[in-house]
């Protein structure tokens, strides 16, 4: 019965290894991300595809191009701190036996995501930008140091989003804009595999990543000088990943006693979509010392209905060594709709305070919710300064601070191989984003 045990252990573990992983917890729903520059941080990205003040505006949205009228350059960072703690237990369940193992592990990973804007007008009309964001990403890693390593390790995924866009005038008061996005995605799956002993402990690595395209678009009217209204569409992209899926240790080794090696490397592929989204955004100086602003952005998550992956390198369920393992995880994820508003406090005429406030939906539905995705709604606090020390260069700080509602982990048992695995338990999370920016416009 105990080597019976050791084997089903062993090949669930390595079914169920490597991109099973791949769903991510980041700022904004899922693994979306809205710091594309880090003035916006300080009012949590109200008023993005409206305010149209400094070249991010070519990525939120390429109408308000028209709108800035000396060549400008854009450089900014922003600094993301979650925390993301998992406290419940662990069991992989049997035919005729069961293991329930208690933890407690971190989940939380510093990360940075940086960004660039240009933009130059050729006339009173017409104008160009280019950009460098990172419109999606984040990097979850719970370590192995708990027996939650069993279930997931790290998850990282990056997106980098090269984009020419161009802006133009079709009236006085109105603009549209278009932009063409190329796109690079990487992506590493990572996971532990034993069989009850830690001496047995084997890494399964699988990294992927893929170049795909995709557009955006925008329209930007100006009531008045003062008062204008913008709207926002970027498409979805679709990638194909490839990549190395590799399995190393002495479960892979043929030689130890509970080896069913060798486990060769294979390249390893699965497809994603990238979802759809929409920003509706109003900007207004209501006073000369006040402006206001807010932003409603829909994402239509329910492009993701689930993640095949395939070629996955592990022991399938015969207990045999495999590099063509088909893993179908459910996702079921839906829509969601990202709400903030925010204000300007112009102090002096080179100093603006900022602050916002943002509510933001998880498109996770709450039967699927897992360890690997342990996605929740959230509030959003954001505080930001501007210095502008002189015509040509401006200085932006900002930080946002993330509420997460708690989240209940308890999804159907997942299959792989002679194994289910149940997770029940809680994660409770928060994050902290502070950026800077600095404004380069040649006058």
């Amino acid at each position: 019965m105990k080597k019976q045990l050791v084997i089903r252990r062993l090949a669930a573990a390595l079914c169920a290894s490597g991109l099973l992983s791949i769903p991510l917890q980041a700022m904004a729903s899922a693994f979306q991300l809205f710091e594309q520059d880090g003035a916006s941080v300080g009012n949590y990205h109200a008023g993005y595809a409206a305010e149209a003040d400094n070249a991010s505006t070519a990525f939120y949205n390429p109408a308000g191009i028209t709108r800035i009228k000396n060549p400008q350059l854009v450089v900014s960072g922003a600094a993301i701190t979650p925390s993301i703690k998992y406290t419940g237990t662990v069991a992989t369940n049997y035919i005729n036996d069961s293991e329930v193992m208690g933890t407690t592990a971190q989940g939380g990973k510093f990360g940075f995501v940086p960004s660039l804007s240009y933009v130059t007008p050729i006339n009173d009309y017409l104008g160009i930008g280019f950009s460098i964001t990172v419109p999606f990403g984040a990097d979850v890693d719970y370590g192995q140091s708990s027996v939650i390593r069993y279930a997931a390790t790290e998850s990282m995924v990056r997106v980098l989003d090269y984009s020419p866009s161009i802006g133009f005038k079709v009236t006085d008061k109105a603009s549209l804009g278009v932009g063409f996005d190329i796109q690079r995605m990487w992506g590493e799956f990572d996971q532990v595999a034993t069989v009850g002993d830690s001496t047995y402990d084997s890494v399964g690595i699988n990294d992927a990543d893929d170049t795909a395209y995709g557009y955006h678009l925008g329209g930007l009217y100006e009531f008045t000088p003062d008062t204008r209204i913008g709207i926002s569409y970027h498409s979805q992209v679709r990638h194909h990943l490839t990549g190395d899926s590799t399995f190393n240790g002495l479960l892979a080794d043929p030689d130890q006693s509970v080896g069913w090696g060798p486990v060769y490397p294979s390249t390893d592929r699965m497809n994603i979509t990238l979802p759809p989204y929409t920003a509706l955004s109003l900007f207004s100086h209501v006073h000369p010392q006040i402006a206001v602003m807010a932003s409603v952005v829909y994402t239509e998550w329910d492009v993701i209905k689930d993640l095949v992956l395939q070629d996955v390198a592990g022991i399938d369920d015969t207990f045999t060594a495999s590099d063509s393992i088909i893993i179908d995880i459910p996702q079921h994820y839906h829509n969601t709709i990202n709400y903030s508003a925010g204000a300007d406090f112009f102090v002096t005429n080179k100093i603006i305070l900022r602050t916002g406030l943002g509510f933001d939906e998880s498109p996770v539905t709450s039967e699927y919710r897992s360890v690997q995705v342990p996605d929740s709604d959230r509030y959003i606090i954001a505080l930001g300064a501007h210095y502008q020390y002189s015509k040509a260069f401006g200085f932006d700080v900002g930080w946002n601070h993330f509420f997460f509602k708690d989240a209940t982990i308890n999804p159907p048992p997942q299959n792989a191989g002679a194994q289910q695995t149940d997770t029940n338990g809680e994660v409770h999370s928060s994050a902290d984003v502070l950026s800077g920016q600095i404004t380069w416009s040649f006058v």
